[in-house]
């Protein structure tokens, strides 16, 4: 009885610890004032127009794939990603429907929040005027694939603390015989 009390608290801490080892960032959605079309394009990585082709969602991020229809900056090819951790701040998307994408850069990847100017491309009149006519993308991609859930980075997490709690439960019994 006093080996599985043990074995169990193990487990627990074990999980505890996976769950508190990795933490995600996580931040309050303040926006102060919506940006000018002309400030939002200035401080945008990407600005773009296109037609959501699919979501993919793992734990709590996700990933947009866009069909890029017209672009104003920072966008050349066909497809692009976006990519967002949902929270209060996520703008929210739906497959099929397209979208005027001001686009910023957090931790490496592409990103787009309320905070922004993106909207769904039937109400954003205003902002196609001031931006005028964009370009065509140039450059033909395939970004499916790309959009695969990230089981492996799961996998990293799990696998040496179930590793970890066998080999534990292993030596305490192997212990406790002796």
């Amino acid at each position: 009885m006093k080996i599985r009390l043990i074995t169990f608290s193990l487990a627990v801490i074990l999980m505890a610890a996976g769950l508190t080892t990795f933490p995600t960032a996580s931040h309050a959605c303040k926006c102060v004032e919506e940006k000018s079309v002309e400030k939002e394009l200035e401080s945008s990585k990407a600005v773009f127009s296109g037609k959501v082709i699919e979501i993919k969602t793992s734990n709590n991020n996700r990933k947009i794939l866009f069909e890029v229809e017209e672009t104003w900056k920072g966008v050349s090819q066909t497809e692009i990603i976006l990519e967002d951790e949902r929270s209060s701040c996520s703008t929210d998307f739906f497959e099929g429907e397209s979208y005027l994408v001001y686009a910023h850069e957090f931790q490496g990847e592409l990103t787009t929040d309320i905070c922004d100017r993106t909207r769904e491309l039937s109400s954003v009149g205003d902002d196609l005027v001031t931006l005028g006519t964009g370009s065509k993308p140039t450059e033909e991609v395939d970004l499916k694939s790309k959009l695969q859930n990230p089981i492996i980075h799961t996998m990293y997490i799990w696998v040496p603390l179930i590793i970890l709690f066998i080999l534990s439960a292993f030596f305490i019994r192997k212990r406790t015989k002796s």
